[in-house]
């Protein structure tokens, strides 16, 4: 049994930095319903403690797992290869508690990745999961990591900010890719953001730099104005939006997410500097 303690101080002597390689999207048509009494009773169940009605008309609609989400983009990612460490990283609860994409992951992929999944940081789960995947690349000499970023809008129960649909995005790190830095600052009040974004963009790119930031849903645009140009991800898919346009280009550019409940922030500079 391996059990993911924090990564040590020490770094392995065999490190080598991870960088971008590949990233792949993909959107699949819901095919799943949970009409059945075992869902039924654990939604119940876990609505009832926080005083949410299930909607019984939501089970009967089909909707998308995140193992469904993290099969296609491993069809995308082939011929994959043998990877070390496989992340699944989420905002939304999975649909179906009785699949798991880090399983599916562990079984599928090659070279048995030790695999797990990151929640509970609302829309910077990514930056979360490739901080991790970092970390344990250095303390182990890990070569190859390989993390998947999913949102599934099928929730049986009334939400705020319900996403839009279902999309995953997976992020392959190896030796060679894109150079990936990452700032990521837990416990940014909405009033400290300002400051705390200047100083995360002050450490990944020059002061003197025009560089182009993609700002997620948390984040005004106006905060992350540094010379270059400033779009916003687009809406209603919390942990996707930021990365999917990494599978077109992976040329210079900065992802700015934070999450207002949570208070992270998460920074992430990909690319060469010019």
């Amino acid at each position: 049994m391996y059990r993911t303690s924090a990564p040590t101080l020490s770094r392995s002597s065999g490190v080598r930095t991870l960088g971008l390689a590949r990233v792949v999207r993909t959107r699949v048509t819901p095919d799943r319903t949970l009409d059945d009494e075992f869902s039924l009773r654990h939604f119940t169940d876990l609505t009832s403690l926080y005083g949410v009605a299930v909607r019984p008309d939501v089970l009967t609609s089909p909707g998308t797992t995140f193992t469904a989400l993290t099969r296609s983009l491993h069809a995308g990612l082939e011929p994959l290869g043998p990877v070390d460490l496989a992340i699944v990283a989420h905002a939304t609860p999975d649909l179906d508690c009785r699949l798991a994409a880090a399983t599916y992951l562990a079984e599928a992929v090659p070279g048995a990745p030790l695999s797990f999944s990151v929640s509970d940081v609302g829309r910077c789960a990514p930056f979360t999961a490739l901080r991790i995947a970092t970390d344990y690349a250095a303390r182990h000499g890990f070569s190859r990591a390989l993390v998947v970023i999913a949102d599934q809008s099928t929730l049986p129960y009334d939400v705020d900010d319900r996403p839009a649909g279902d999309a995953g995005v997976a992020l392959l790190l190896e030796p060679g890719g894109a150079p990936l830095s990452l700032v990521h600052t837990p416990g940014v009040a909405v009033a400290e953001l300002p400051d705390a974004v200047a100083s995360g963009l002050a450490s990944l790119v020059g002061s003197d730099e025009r560089v182009a930031v993609v700002a997620g849903a948390g984040i005004d645009p106006e905060l992350v104005r540094h010379g270059g140009t400033v779009r916003s991800a687009p809406a209603g898919y919390p942990c996707t939006s930021l990365w999917e346009g990494l599978a077109e280009s992976l040329g210079r550019v900065v992802l700015v997410e934070h999450d207002v409940v949570t208070g992270d922030l998460g920074m992430a500079v990909v690319g060469e500097a010019r």
